[in-house]
């Protein structure tokens, strides 16, 4: 093992945008909640009389929000990772049949080369 291949496991892949926004999305939408709740905790401890749908309203209609925002980014993430996309696995596939080749070409090589040890 090299030192550039040490260099590459050290070095880290620069996260994507859409998944740093959606991490980013689920901590907000855990502290909203969290919020939320203590509210609704203060107004019963406090004998608040009205009614608490304003409350649940505020807590369920994020969680909306962010099922949909998920359910994009995966439908995102499938686009890249089929057919028209990335093709992660044809990729893979054909770097693997390519240093499959040099290394045939290679071997053809030393073949030769031991057939005409006189040349």
């Amino acid at each position: 093992m090299g030192k550039s291949d040490k260099k590459k496991k050290k070095e880290k892949k620069k996260r994507e945008f859409s998944k740093s926004l959606l991490i980013q999305e689920s901590i907000l939408i855990w502290v909203h909640t969290i919020a939320m709740l203590f509210l609704a905790y203060l107004c019963i401890m406090n004998d608040y009389i009205g009614e608490l749908p304003w409350l649940t309203a505020m807590i369920a209609l994020p969680w909306t929000a962010y099922g949909v925002s998920q359910g994009f980014y995966y439908n995102k993430a499938k686009a890249e990772n089929t057919k028209n996309g990335l093709k992660y696995e044809a990729t893979m596939a054909q770097i693997d049949s390519e240093t499959e080749e040099e290394n045939c070409e290679c071997e053809d090589e030393n073949e030769e080369e031991e057939e005409d040890p006189l040349g």
